[in-house]
């Protein structure tokens, strides 16, 4: 099933390059995605409402979410390094059961460490089912590796290097000046978290694959502080085995 969603802690950290002793921070896997999300809204400022609301309703009136890869599509195949420069191909990743594909859009927003950590706490069920998890995010250098050291993951964080991925499976979006210039003045430069002059994002989206590179089931959501819950990628993998 294919879901997309128009909109009904600290506020913007980003996970920076920190020293190969850093203590990992701490997460909230006791809480779900949409407590958390809550919360995190509760901590915006005026100027993180007027950009939130104008990237959202942006995204919504360009109907950027409708070039979506949906269910019953092939996936893309794809080579991506991981946060150590490691190659993955999306064959490989599939090779022994589903796929759970998550694009997210960087260590920089919140709300993306809230899913990378919930992802994290499910990572043993997913594992019991079969099912191989890797998240994508453009952001590439030693941002991923510095990602996972600081959050205590021990996920396949994929850089999608010039973002041909998150453009094959048709969500990603060029960042509107309005919001840049919101990001540019919280501090965040993405084209150099990037490694592109070009400001590129994708929308949040979750994909379960299976092993024959079919779409099983797709969670496409415009609004970038609602993300699938670990619970409903479960759900699905269990109906996908079910029905294959």
């Amino acid at each position: 099933m294919t879901t997309t969603r128009t909109p009904a802690a600290n506020r913007f950290q980003p996970i920076d390059p920190q020293p190969d002793d850093a203590v990992p921070m701490p997460n909230q896997t006791d809480k779900t995605l949409a407590q958390i999300r809550t919360e995190l809204l509760t901590t915006f400022s005026a100027a993180d409402w007027e950009s939130y609301n104008h990237l959202v309703g942006w995204l919504r009136d360009t109907d950027v979410a409708s070039h979506a890869l949906k269910v019953g599509d092939d996936a893309p195949d794809f080579l991506l390094p991981d946060a150590d420069g490691r190659l993955h191909s999306s064959e490989q990743l599939r090779r022994n059961g589903p796929l759970v594909l998550s694009f997210f859009r960087g260590g920089w927003c919140p709300f993306c460490t809230a899913e990378l950590c919930a992802l994290q706490a499910a990572k043993d069920e997913f594992e019991t089912v079969g099912a191989t998890l890797a998240v994508v995010t453009p952001e590439t250098g030693d941002f991923p590796r510095q990602l996972k050291r600081s959050l205590g993951l021990d996920l396949k964080v994929l850089s999608d290097v010039d973002y041909g991925v998150a453009m094959s499976y048709g969500v990603l979006f060029r960042v509107p000046y309005e919001t840049k210039a919101h990001y540019s003045g919280l501090g965040f430069d993405l084209g150099a978290r990037h490694g592109s002059p070009v400001w590129m994002l994708p929308i949040p989206a979750t994909y379960v694959i299976d092993a024959e590179g079919r779409i099983r089931s797709a969670f496409v959501e415009p609004d970038f502080t609602i993300r699938e819950e670990p619970a409903q990628i479960l759900a699905s993998l269990r109906q996908a085995a079910s029905t294959s």
